[in-house]
């Protein structure tokens, strides 16, 4: 999750780490604008594939048939 505090290291070291490392999606989740990010992998970079936000669901693109309803990530607490 995005901070103030990590936001740097989320958005710049850790991205260039995973993208070396061939992680395949990242997602930087940014809790505070119910926003997240998704980056998927080609050719050995990082492409953006979208911003998703409070409403949508997001489709795990690793695997085939799974998204997540981020009603569900972002929700009021009881």
């Amino acid at each position: 999750m995005l901070s103030k505090s990590t936001a740097k290291t989320d958005k710049m070291i850790k991205f260039n780490r995973y993208q070396r490392a061939g992680v395949k999606e990242y997602w930087i989740v940014d809790p505070s604008h119910e926003i997240i990010d998704v980056y998927l992998l080609e050719n050995g970079f990082y492409k953006h594939g979208g911003a998703y936000a409070n409403d949508e669901a997001v489709k795990v693109n690793i695997f085939d048939d799974l998204s997540i309803d981020l009603k569900n990530i972002f929700r009021d607490e009881l």
